[in-house]
């Protein structure tokens, strides 16, 4: 047979032939074990090891029960202050570090272990968007410097749409219940809203914040979006950019579709910037898209002249402010309505509402900063949702990116590669620090808070406990210089929208529930809510 082969081969010797399939071995092991080899330090603990547990099979109860492997890893290592591995999602694993390495691990230098670098390789906008709009996120940035100086202004435009956008979705029959599937509720209510504060602050904008067809292209894109981030990370990284092809070859009609509708607003908005720079008494909008223009034309300016570009940092924007505000409110509507037996929550939330804006406004037109500040129910239930319905089961990821790896507090090294994070869902459910911790108590923070009330002034005290605080208990925006910038906007953004729903609806989940929510489920790694739920809702008579 090796007679026969050699020749058809082009080999005239044996020993050319032994030393060439020899060559060829010793390659594919070297690959091997560079790509796909355990690569992790002996001393690190794996989960499962303990118990002779195969890795492989690790591997498939994660996919079947993420949760149970959660909640091992957090029983058995992390609230012993120790680093364990676990598989995750695909063919990808990551070292889970205890709640007690927080501010160790968000103090690290960023040559170190990089927030950037992790969320780049989480959502993989390199592949369905392009390498600068992964690695040059300038608009989370803005957020982050300029959000907290226009808040009063955002927080107007979101007010004044708040009639519209709910009638849209909730619509306004005072005589009869309407029946709603919430998760395209959300969607459509939270998109409309987001997109006002977003595009809406000129008239080609407000037309599209109020076009559903508009908000839909936005949501294409977004799943899109999800779409490549999700295939890509069933790989491992060095095979990424060959799935990415293949999967993000919807992309371009999706971008096409938004930047088509995109281009009259772009058009206006341009317009807009060139008469502010021969005119400095013109105001512009007051809207994020304002702020993007506005930074672009000094330090963009290559982006600011072009569309695609445009249309894509506006799409990298609406990921930041559209997708885990979708699912945040669809179970916070359900938390809200699912606790209502026992705690009376929505009476409780029209009773603040009435305290703080005053009986005659309904509408919820007369926002500001303190008013929102003085929410502390209100802002007790977000906390609450967030705590118990949390969608990351990970937080505080980071991509360890120094040559010479990461050592861990409790000693071990952690190679270049590995993704680092803290375990969230289990943290804020810890029976040693929550009574009764699996349960939803909607007021659990402001009761706490009321209590420690500044004498005099009756202010709520004990920040902490506040919504946006973050802290090891508090992990759904992450913690430390990279915690979410625009979680400010979202607690605006759903007390609006809590306050403007208990004020001019009635709400109640169908009869069939029982007055008791339906589950979340897990996958993946993710707290996923009850999609195909339904609430029942009827506009109030005025008065």
């Amino acid at each position: 047979m090796v007679a026969f082969l050699m020749p058809a081969l082009g080999f005239e010797h044996p020993l050319v032939l032994v030393l060439v399939v020899a060559v060829t071995t010793l390659a594919v092991v070297a690959i091997y074990r560079t790509l796909c080899a355990d690569r992790y330090p002996r001393n690190l603990p794996r989960i499962g090891a303990r118990e002779g547990v195969p890795w492989q099979q690790m591997r498939k109860k994660f996919q079947a029960d993420c949760l149970a492997v959660f909640d091992d890893a957090y029983e058995n290592y992390s609230k012993r202050g120790q680093s364990v591995l676990i598989p995750v999602f695909g063919p990808n694993d990551e070292v889970i570090l205890p709640p007690t390495s927080l501010q160790w691990l968000v103090r690290q230098p960023e040559d170190v272990v990089n927030s950037l670098a992790a969320q780049v390789d989480s959502i993989q906008l390199e592949h369905s968007l392009g390498y600068k709009f992964a690695y040059d996120p300038w608009g989370g940035m803005l957020i982050k410097k300029d959000l907290n100086s226009a808040m009063d202004a955002m927080c107007a435009i979101m007010s004044d749409e708040l009639n519209a956008a709910f009638e849209a979705t909730f619509g306004t029959d005072t005589q009869n219940w309407k029946e709603l599937d919430l998760f395209p509720t959300c969607r459509m209510l939270s998109g409309q809203l987001t997109q006002r504060f977003t595009v809406g602050d000129s008239p080609e904008g407000l037309k599209l914040a109020r076009d559903k067809s508009w908000v839909q292209s936005c949501y294409n894109v977004l799943d899109g979006m999800l779409d490549v981030a999700g295939a890509a990370a069933s790989y491992k990284r060095f095979l990424r950019p060959v799935v990415a092809q293949w999967t993000k070859r919807a992309m371009p009609g999706k971008l096409g579709d938004l930047k088509q509708r995109f281009e009259p607003l772009y058009r206006e908005r341009l317009s807009i910037v060139e008469r502010k720079g021969v005119n400095d008494n013109i105001q512009g909008p007051r809207d994020l898209l304002g702020m993007m223009m506005d930074y672009a034309v000094n330090e963009r300016p290559d982006e600011v002249l072009n569309l695609d570009d445009m249309a894509k940092r506006l799409a990298v924007m609406n990921f930041g402010t559209m997708h885990q505000t979708v699912l945040t409110l669809h179970n916070l509507l359900l938390d809200v309505l699912g606790s209502d037996q026992e705690f009376n929550t929505v009476s409780v939330l029209r009773e603040e509402v009435q305290r703080v804006m005053g009986p005659g406004d309904l509408g919820c037109k007369q926002w500001n900063k303190a008013k929102f500040q003085a929410m502390t129910r209100a802002d007790s239930i977000c906390r609450e949702t967030l705590r118990v319905h949390t969608f990351l089961g990970r937080a505080v990821q980071r991509l360890v990116v120094g040559k010479d790896g990461l050592v861990t507090e409790d000693g071990i090294r952690v190679p270049q590669g590995a993704m680092v994070s803290i375990l969230a869902h289990q943290t804020q459910t810890d029976a040693d620090t929550y009574k009764d911790p699996h349960k939803y108590d909607p007021f659990r923070h402001s009761r706490r808070r009321e209590a420690a009330a500044e004498p005099g002034t009756g202010k709520p005290g004990l920040h902490n406990l506040s919504f946006v605080a973050t802290s090891a208990e508090n992990l759904p925006f992450n913690h430390g210089k990279h915690a979410c910038p625009g979680r400010f906007l979202v607690e605006y953004e759903f007390k609006l929208i809590m306050a403007y729903a208990v004020m001019n609806y009635d709400i109640e989940l169908p009869e069939s529930y029982g007055g008791k929510r339906p589950p979340n489920t897990w996958f993946a790694g993710f707290g996923i809510p009850p999609l195909e739920a339904k609430i029942r809702v009827r506009r109030r008579s005025p008065g």
